[in-house]
């Protein structure tokens, strides 16, 4: 089901950053301002409750943090202030690396991250949203005239409705509604959609919800030394500008750790890096979830650090050109674009991108630069 209510009920009920006075990143202080004007009694009471329980917590989820990644009691002790002061998770301190309680002025907190999004990105909450379903993104890319994986085919109830020839290619099924390379198959190789759909494995025609089948995407030459066996990606951020125009605020390239792996998400244990928004290049590179950073890539050998991405200005000018063009409706995007011998081709669009990953690869705070005033901006705007 693509709509999850587990996950929608979990974001329903916004923290807010302290038990009185709001303790978050400068570039939202007026945001929260006005939030706290508007709070009944009522409200303001049950905030300073839930508050006052973050506080508790923090001790504990500090101790569970440093098992989960084999840190010291220096630092557990360290994170705990930090956190306290700051009202900060713990586990925060630990992904964003940080060392004073000062550095998280320019980060956003992953709690805050749902109820600033559901503000400014009201579409992104429902079940109609284009981007949260590849066949209707698909659909906006075609009519727009955008770069995407063709669909071979679509599996829904049992039934296989046929789209693009097979044409003898290697393809792959995916979940419509899937997210983090979740539910991905490996199909292999067939002549025509009669063979396909004689052959197409029973888990598929069972699956609940659609599957999408699509060609296997070929990875650009450039960067087959990084790719291993999985499609690396480049997930762009845009957000529309002042006047309304898209803006490339963010960029972060995902790869694969693993040989054995499908798909470049940090869930399957992928590299991020950060990427250098003018020149395309890449920074130190890291898993998501902890672990030490490389330079180079820890299986190939091949180098990371100043490495420039094929074709960046066409990649960073597509998710520009998609948002003003088909996706005009979100003030915010998460694109995953993929870098082939062909040019940059848009696999999938995010209207919940998430703050983790941008922020642990970049080794800085998404407020420090146009994201954060492009933020405020849509928050006030929005108000």
């Amino acid at each position: 089901m693509g709509y999850d209510r587990l996950y929608f009920l979990k974001k329903a009920y916004a923290i807010y950053p302290g038990v009185t006075t709001p303790v978050s990143g400068g570039f939202l202080a007026e945001h929260y301002r006005r939030r706290r004007a508007r709070r009944g009694p009522l409200r303001a009471a049950l905030d300073a409750a839930v508050g006052l329980g973050f506080q508790a917590w923090i001790p504990w989820r500090a101790r569970k943090v440093q098992r989960k990644f084999g840190l010291d009691d220096a630092w557990r002790a360290r994170a705990v202030e930090i956190a306290r002061a700051r009202f900060a998770d713990p586990q925060d301190v630990a992904l964003f690396r940080i060392e004073r309680g000062e550095a998280l002025d320019g980060y956003i907190r992953r709690f805050e991250d749902a109820a600033l999004n559901k503000r400014i990105n009201p579409l992104g909450w429902t079940p109609q949203c284009a981007l949260a379903d590849k066949a209707r993104f698909y659909a906006r890319c075609a009519q727009a005239g955008l770069p995407h994986p063709e669909t071979v085919a679509t599996v829904a109830g049992g039934v296989v409705a046929p789209g693009a020839d097979p044409a003898g290619r290697e393809l792959v099924a995916k979940p419509a509604d899937g997210e983090g390379g979740d539910g991905v198959v490996m199909l292999g190789r067939f002549a025509d959609a009669g063979e396909l759909a004689a052959a197409l494995p029973p888990t598929l025609r069972t699956a609940k919800g659609t599957m999408v089948i699509q060609p296997r995407i070929a990875t650009h030459p450039a960067l087959a030394d990084l790719a291993l066996g999985a499609l690396p990606t480049v997930r762009v951020v845009t957000i529309l500008d002042e006047a309304g125009r898209p803006e490339v605020v963010s960029a972060t390239f995902r790869f694969a750790s693993d040989p054995a792996a499908k798909v470049d998400n940090m869930k399957a244990g992928g590299l991020i890096a950060g990427v250098d928004l003018e020149a395309g290049t890449l920074g130190v590179a890291c898993k998501g979830y902890g672990g030490g950073d490389h330079e180079a890539h820890p299986v190939t050998g091949a180098r990371i650090v100043g490495r420039a991405l094929p074709d960046w200005a066409a990649t960073a000018a597509l998710c520009a050109r998609a948002h003003a063009e088909a996706f005009a409706d979100y003030a915010l995007i998460g694109w995953d674009v993929a870098m082939t011998p062909d040019g940059p081709l848009l696999i999938e669009g995010n209207g919940k991108p998430g703050v983790l990953m941008p922020q642990r690869a970049a080794r800085k705070g998404l407020g420090e630069g146009r994201y954060g005033q492009l933020l405020a901006h849509h928050l006030a705007t929005k108000a």
